[in-house]
C-alpha cells in the first residue's frame, strides 16, 4: 500500500471524508474490543480465581500501555504517515485476542491482552484522529466529532454482542470471533487513512513548549480525573447490575448504553460548538459528567443505572470528541499526534490509579458503593480542573498552524 496521494487532494475534499470513515471505523473496533472489558471480567475472574483488583489491574496494563504508547506512535505516524501505523495495530489487535483465547495461566494475560492489545490501541487511535484533524480546517470539529464516535457506535455494539458469544460460547471463543474479525475491518480502515500532501514535510512544531503550558496542564490533569470517573463505569457497572439481579447480557447493555449516548455527547454537544463556543460545550460536558456520577451515587435498581449509563454517556462522548479539537484549537495542527499522543496518556494514569483503587476497595468492604463514590470524587476534581482551561492560552500557533 502506498502512502503517497495525490498532490492535488485539498483538505475538506472527499478524500478527506474517506479518512473520516476509516477513522470511524478504527475507533469503532478498537475501543469496542476494550471497553467490553466489564462484560468478561466475572467469567475471566472466575476462569482464573482472579479478584476484582486482580481483573482491574489487567484492564489497567492495557490502557496504560495504550495511551503511554500514544504518544511513540503518534509521532511516527507524523513521520511515515498513519497507514502503516494504523496496519501494524490491527494486526497487534487480532494477535492479542487470539493468544488470549488460548492462554491458561492468568498471568500470561498481561502480555497477550494487556501487553499486546494495549500496544494495538496505541497504534490506532492517536493516528486516526490526527490524521482526520490534519486533512480538515473548515469542517475540523464536525469531521473529529464524527469519526471519535466510532468508539460510542463500536460500544454499543460489542459489548451485548461479547455478552451473547460468552453467555453461549464462552469468552475464549468470543476472543477468537473478536480477533478475526477485528483485523479485517482494521486492515481495510488502513487503506483509506493517510496524511494530506502538505504535512509530508518534517514538522516544525515545537511540542515540548506546548506541554510546557498552563492550558496543556489543566486540560491533562482534567483528562486524568475525569477519566477514573469512566473507566470505573466501564470496568464496575456489570457487576454492579448482577448485584441488582440483572442478568449478564443486561449488565453488559449498560455498556452500549455508554456508548450509543456517547454519540449523541459526540454529535449532538459538538454541533452546537459554533453557537455556543468550543471550550463553554467542552465545560459543559464536563457538568454532565459530573451530573451522571451525581445521580450515580443514589441509584438501586436497574432502570436508575441505564439512566445513569446515559447520562454519563452524554458527557463522555462530549469531552471525547472535543479533547482533540480543544487541542487543534489551543495548539494548531502541525505536530497534532505527538501532541494528542502525550495529552492521551492522561487516561492511562487515570486506568492505573482509578479501577485498581475502585477495585481493591472493592474487595476490602465487599460494597460496590466504593467505586461510586471514587468515580463521583473524580468527576468534581475534574470539573475544577477544566474550569480555568482557555483562560490563558500560554501558546500562540503560528498561523500556518492554526489553520
Amino acid at each position: 500500500m502506498s502512502e503517497q496521494t495525490s498532490t492535488t487532494a485539498a483538505l475538506d475534499s472527499p478524500r478527506a471524508w474517506l479518512v473520516v470513515v476509516g477513522a470511524f471505523f478504527v475507533a469503532f473496533v478498537g475501543f469496542g474490543v476494550t471497553y467490553t472489558f466489564g462484560v468478561f471480567l466475572r467469567p475471566i475472574g472466575t476462569s482464573f480465581s482472579a479478584s476484582h483488583a486482580t481483573m482491574t489491574t489487567l484492564f489497567s496494563t492495557l490502557s496504560v500501555l495504550s495511551f503511554f504508547l500514544a504518544p511513540l506512535t503518534g509521532e511516527l505516524a507524523d513521520r511515515i504517515g498513519p497507514r502503516y501505523v494504523i496496519a501494524a495495530g490491527a494486526r497487534l489487535l487480532g494477535a492479542g485476542l487470539l493468544f488470549s483465547a488460548r492462554v491458561h495461566a492468568f498471568p500470561l494475560l498481561f502480555v497477550t491482552y494487556g501487553g499486546l492489545i494495549g500496544a494495538a490501541v496505541a497504534c490506532l487511535y492517536v493516528p486516526a484522529i490526527a490524521a482526520v484533524g490534519e486533512w480538515f480546517k473548515s469542517y475540523r470539529d464536525i469531521a473529529l466529532g464524527i469519526a471519535i464516535s466510532g468508539i460510542g457506535c463500536g460500544t454499543l455494539v460489542a459489548a451485548p454482542l461479547a455478552a451473547h458469544l460468552t453467555s453461549h460460547l464462552g469468552w475464549r471463543t468470543a476472543f477468537e470471533v473478536f480477533g478475526w474479525g477485528s483485523t479485517a475491518i482494521l486492515l481495510a480502515c488502513a487503506a483509506l487513512i493517510t496524511q494530506p500532501p502538505r504535512l509530508r514535510e518534517k514538522s516544525s512544531a515545537n511540542v515540548l513548549a506546548m506541554m510546557r503550558t498552563k492550558t496543556f496542564l489543566h486540560l491533562y490533569v482534567a483528562l486524568i480525573l475525569c477519566g477514573a470517573a469512566i473507566y470505573i463505569a466501564f470496568v464496575f457497572i456489570t457487576p454492579i447490575a448482577m448485584d441488582f439481579r440483572a442478568t449478564h447480557v443486561a449488565g453488559a447493555a449498560l455498556i452500549g448504553y455508554i456508548g450509543a449516548a456517547s454519540v449523541v455527547g459526540r454529535l449532538g454537544l459538538n454541533a452546537l460548538a459554533p453557537r455556543f463556543g468550543l471550550m463553554a460545550m467542552y465545560k459543559a460536558s464536563y457538568w454532565i459528567l459530573l451530573a451522571s456520577c451525581a445521580f450515580w451515587l443514589v441509584t438501586n435498581s436497574y432502570p436508575m443505572l441505564v439512566i445513569f449509563s446515559i447520562v454519563m454517556g452524554v458527557g463522555y462522548g462530549g469531552i471525547a470528541a472535543m479533547t482533540p479539537a480543544v487541542a487543534a484549537q489551543r495548539f494548531g495542527i502541525e505536530g497534532l499526534g505527538e501532541l494528542l499522543g502525550f495529552l492521551m496518556t492522561a487516561f492511562g494514569v487515570a486506568c492505573l490509579v482509578g479501577p485498581p483503587a475502585a477495585g481493591i476497595m472493592a474487595d476490602t468492604t465487599h460494597d460496590f458503593r466504593w467505586p461510586i463514590f471514587i468515580a463521583a470524587a473524580s468527576a468534581v476534581m475534574a470539573l475544577l480542573a477544566v474550569s480555568t482551561v482557555g483562560t490563558t492560552r500560554g501558546y500562540v500557533a503560528t498561523e500556518a498552524q492554526a489553520d
